[in-house]
């Protein structure tokens, strides 16, 4: 096994951890009524924190080793925009309303989750989006 194929083995693998938590989260969100349910939301955002970075660096090692020829591509280019453009946006917004849900959940307000879910939606689609783009590399895009 030469060591693209193993680069790639390992950015599928971080896909996965990536994309597989996050299919659940929007599910999850009730957990957030009690402490417990929160930590077990935290450490899964860490997990999919993590996978992401991972995912992305290991994108870019690819990349590299292409001397960055896919970034002729649109396709490419596409992906990195969506996927650098929803992590922007979930740092930048989510987490601060992530943080004010909890505190209105803790007050016992029931529907405080529901733009936080909105947005889990939201994000998971678009990366799925992404992940199609890897997946398919379309010649429309290109």
């Amino acid at each position: 096994m030469n060591t693209h194929t193993f680069l790639l083995i390992l950015h599928v693998v971080a896909a996965i951890a990536f994309i597989g938590p996050m299919l659940l989260t929007p599910r999850l969100l009730h957990l957030m009524r009690d402490a417990a349910g929160r930590d077990t939301l935290h450490k899964l955002h860490q997990q999919i924190a993590v996978a992401g970075w991972a995912l992305l660096a290991g994108g870019l090692v690819l990349l590299y080793q292409q001397q960055w020829a896919w970034l002729q591509m649109g396709w490419m280019r596409l992906s990195l925009a969506l996927f650098i453009g929803a992590q922007a946006i979930d740092h930048f917004w989510a987490d601060k309303v992530e943080a004010k849900v909890e505190a209105k959940v803790e007050q016992g307000y029931a529907q405080a989750g529901a733009r936080l879910g909105i947005w889990l939606c939201i994000k998971l689609a678009v990366f799925l989006i992404v992940c199609a783009l890897m997946i398919a590399k379309p010649a429309l895009l290109a």
